[in-house]
């Protein structure tokens, strides 16, 4: 019975790892990369299903101001969080309606943007 509920488990969370869509990211001061004293760090991947954002980062950043916005300018999620290469979820309410959002990532040294529907 057990690995019948495993199974079940199993297949339910392919499942759901397939709906993710991936966000291009953006660095919203690319020219900056040529102007030294200061600090890169890699573009977060990010994905998203109906009701959550998954961030992955390369390196471990601390303090990462993450914002999503619907197309009207409100609010969904704002939060303080480290990024790190273990995924970093976000709970956000249902994005399965055809509105655009727009995610901005930002820590000290760049700040990075996306869209996604």
């Amino acid at each position: 019975m057990n690995n019948k509920k495993l199974l079940i488990f199993a297949f339910l969370l392919i499942a759901v790892g397939t709906n993710a869509q991936v966000v291009q990211m953006y660095d919203v001061d690319e020219g900056a990369k040529n102007k030294g004293g200061r600090t890169e760090i890699p573009v977060p991947k990010v994905q998203y299903d109906d009701n959550s954002v998954e961030i992955i980062c390369d390196s471990l950043v601390y303090n990462v101001e993450i914002t999503i916005t619907d197309e009207s300018g409100s609010i969904l999620h704002h939060s303080n969080e480290t990024l790190s290469p273990s995924s970093t979820i976000l709970l956000v309410p249902d994005t399965s309606t055809n509105s655009k959002y727009y995610i901005e990532v930002e820590s000290t040294e760049q700040r990075f943007y996306g869209f996604f529907q």
